[in-house]
């Protein structure tokens, strides 16, 4: 990294850290910083801060913190190198070349994968096996060709043999995932007699592969495992075909399955995408948030599906994004209805997707005897749960008002009914807000900190951010000079950095002091702090000297007692002990760091 230092600071005098951001949160001015919902946890109240003056961003709510290239390395899941070459590139800033450079282990498996996919595509031209299954399914040869779709054979070391006369190592193939060691240390073909289907990044990269039984071998889908360049959680199968499409308006249509997306992108609904193997998770999201605020759950028309769906909208409880959940009819799912030429009727479903609310009802619907009182009963109980969870009062109103016809007084007066639906649902409200779940949230308050803690704080935020007067405050105190461990290694990051090169960075600050970094961050982000001026920062300097002669005091006083037995540990009930004792205690080793 030493070797790139121009560069680095080039790169970063030429983007700003919200140009970076903003492609993945949405964030918008609150006074001098901007705040958006993180990208790196699930949350409701924006905790996400991002200074443009500093070139850095924190979370409030996760700690997470950096600058542009940490930022692309989390979000993209890139290693140092690999972002400094795309921001570079970005940047138009030429990075240095060294001779020699040996291939990263990233490069070294994107290349295997490359070898593994044109050997999966050439046996699928000799397999008519697989071959008729592809035309069975629909699919045309150019889209076979524009997924890059293959086939694997039945012999357990096809693959292997092949990589290996390309001179593939067998240790990295096997780290790609496409290769198994035995417990004889031999080695044998991950997929076998199955339809292949490479799995590709949004730079169009072969991340990862899956593969479906052609026969009767379970389990039917068989995906790659967890690699460097694989991670089922955060990979969204058929984005790279379909973020134009989504970023340029459309909503996003999730899927479950490989032939979903196919079938969908073929018929031109290219903004189809699916997970892989697995249920959305909040990465699911956040990359689904970077294009579109409009998703749409397009799961097969079974229990299955419906609890998927059901699942995967819960996930975007704490997102900004509008979902809906499409019905289709029983027993189809997105590729049958395209492949038995119903996609108008697939288009018109997407158009209508309902709100999660109005799905939950709908199930609610199916699942009750509606022709039963018993039935009825049970449907409009437990659309009060539903409706409870619904913050829009309008939107509540709305769904009050259609399930009203099956209320038993619904005949005597609409009126009627209504009320007592309405009656049902603030009950769940208030039964809700009156959990203990509810009420711990409630009572959570944030730490309060000494008057010392705070003069600490403030007057590291001032050196850090350049306030007159703070260069004269720093040189009147030394780091152990601060009580708190968090401020005592931060005083000693930025002592070191000042007397280096007479000012503070704070990238490269945050850079240097790892865990600290947190502390520094956090401290400069926050958006509560009072006005500085010179008065201020001496009544801070003031504080921390007095609170250090006093201490001090202490500790020489009580000294002669504690050693000659006088005093002793159990004096005090633990945490009750005078500051001088466990000032004297710290001096002598006996005590642990002070925020331990």
């Amino acid at each position: 990294m030493a070797g790139n230092r121009d560069s680095i600071e080039e790169i970063r005098s030429r983007i700003s850290v919200l140009e970076i951001v903003s492609e993945y949160v949405t964030i918008k001015r609150a006074g001098k910083t901007f705040k958006g919902l993180c990208p790196f946890h699930p949350e409701k109240t924006p905790s996400f801060t991002v200074s443009e003056v500093f070139g850095t961003w924190h979370c409030f709510g996760c700690g997470e913190h950096g600058d542009i290239f940490t930022f692309l390395m989390k979000a993209e899941n890139l290693t140092f190198p690999e972002a400094l070459e795309r921001l570079a590139k970005r940047a138009g800033v030429e990075l240095p070349e060294f001779g020699g450079r040996e291939k990263s282990r990233r490069e070294i498996l994107f290349g295997i994968n490359s070898l593994a996919a044109g050997y999966y595509f050439t046996l699928l031209a000799k397999a008519d096996l697989a071959a008729d299954y592809l035309k069975r399914r629909g699919l045309a040869d150019e889209t076979i060709k524009k997924f890059r779709l293959g086939y694997a054979s039945p012999a357990w070391d096809g693959l292997f043999s092949y990589l290996s006369k390309k001179g593939v190592n067998a240790d990295d193939a096997a780290e790609a995932g496409l290769i198994i060691k035995s417990e004889r240390g031999s080695y044998y073909d991950r997929f076998r007699n199955r339809i292949i289907f490479p799995i590709l990044d949004i730079q169009d990269r072969i991340i990862g592969f899956g593969g479906r039984a052609i026969g009767d071998d379970q389990p039917k889908y068989l995906n790659s495992p967890e690699t460097p360049l694989f991670n089922k959680t955060r990979s969204l199968y058929g984005l790279n075909f379909g973020r134009k499409a989504i970023a340029d308006g459309a909503c996003a249509i999730v899927v479950e399955g490989y032939m979903d997306v196919i079938a969908a992108h073929q018929a031109g609904f290219t903004n189809c995408v699916a997970t892989l193997g697995t249920a959305l998770t909040p990465k699911h999201i956040n990359i689904l948030e970077r294009y579109t605020k409009r998703v749409v759950l397009a799961y097969d028309a079974d229990s299955a599906g419906i609890k998927a769906a059901l699942r995967g909208a819960a996930m975007f409880e704490e997102s900004e994004c509008d979902v809906r959940i499409l019905r289709l009819p029983k027993g189809e799912d997105p590729d049958s209805l395209i492949r038995h030429g119903r996609g108008a009727e697939f288009d018109a479903a997407v158009k209508g997707a309902l709100p999660i609310a109005g799905y939950k009802i709908e199930v609610l619907k199916d699942r009750f005897d509606l022709s039963t009182p018993a039935g009825r009963e049970a449907m409009l109980k437990n659309t009060a749960k539903v409706l409870a969870e619904v913050p829009s009062f309008a939107e509540r109103e709305r769904y009050i008002k259609e399930v009203a016809v099956w209320h038993p007084n619904f005949g005597t007066g609409t009126t009627l009914a209504e009320d007592h639906i309405r009656a049902d649902v603030e009950a769940q409200r208030r039964r809700k807000e009156g959990s203990p779940h509810a009420q711990s949230q409630a009572l959570r308050v944030p730490k309060a900190f000494t008057a010392v803690e705070k003069a600490e704080r403030l007057l590291l935020r001032a050196i850090i951010t350049g306030e007159a007067g703070a260069e004269r405050a720093l040189k009147e105190l030394s780091p152990q000079d601060f009580t708190g461990e968090a401020s005592k290694c931060a005083a000693e990051a930025i002592y070191e950095m000042f007397t280096e090169k007479r000012g503070i960075y704070l990238p490269e600050l945050l850079e240097k002091t790892g865990d600290t970094g947190r502390f520094l961050s956090e401290l400069v982000m926050k958006d509560d702090a009072p006005p500085i001026n010179e008065k201020v920062l001496q009544d801070c300097v003031a504080l921390i000297k007095n609170s250090r002669l006093k201490r001090r005091r202490g500790s020489d006083v009580l000294a002669p007692y504690i050693r000659d037995g006088i005093i002793d540990p159990g004096d005090w009930p633990k945490g009750e002990a005078p500051e001088e004792y466990e000032e004297y205690l710290r001096q002598s080793g006996k005590l642990g760091r002070a925020d331990e």
